[in-house]
């Protein structure tokens, strides 16, 4: 019984290891959790995926803050924001994200102002000019 339970668990073992080696992470991983960090540290890091975008692309993301959007007329689109504030509440730094499923302004979007947890993938979008900006894409909101 014991050399059962000691077959089967090393099975088990073996699967879940050759997943990870051949990079397949669990559909809930997130490389970058600001939700488990301070908020000093959550500006921070946030200022530095808008600062240096390109060590991010591709980091799976997850972050709480306020929800706000903005609609563009040069461009003809609305941006969608996840907007945290610093330690001291004085300044703000946000992301945008586009949301995984298709939701229609306003009625499927959260009210402005209220509290979003999102979880995406990070991304750089490059406009027609050739100028970016980070977004978190694939979105699902919470």
């Amino acid at each position: 019984m014991f050399r059962l339970f000691i077959a089967i668990f090393l099975c088990i073992f073996i699967a879940t290891a050759s997943s990870f080696a051949k990079g397949n992470a669990p559909a809930n991983h997130v490389d970058i959790d600001l939700t488990k960090m301070s908020s000093t540290m959550v500006f921070t890091m946030v200022y530095k995926m808008v600062s240096e975008p390109h060590k991010f692309v591709g980091k799976k993301i997850k972050m709480k803050g306020i929800f706000s959007s903005y609609y563009d007329e040069t461009v003809d689109r609305r941006f969608f924001g996840c907007i945290i504030k610093d330690a001291l509440a004085c300044c703000s730094q946000g992301l945008a994200f586009e949301s995984a499923l298709p939701r229609k302004f306003p009625s499927e979007y959260p009210k402005e102002g209220s509290e979003i947890t999102i979880i995406g993938t990070f991304e750089f979008e490059k406009d027609e000019d050739g100028i970016g900006f980070p977004i978190i894409q694939n979105a699902l909101l919470f």
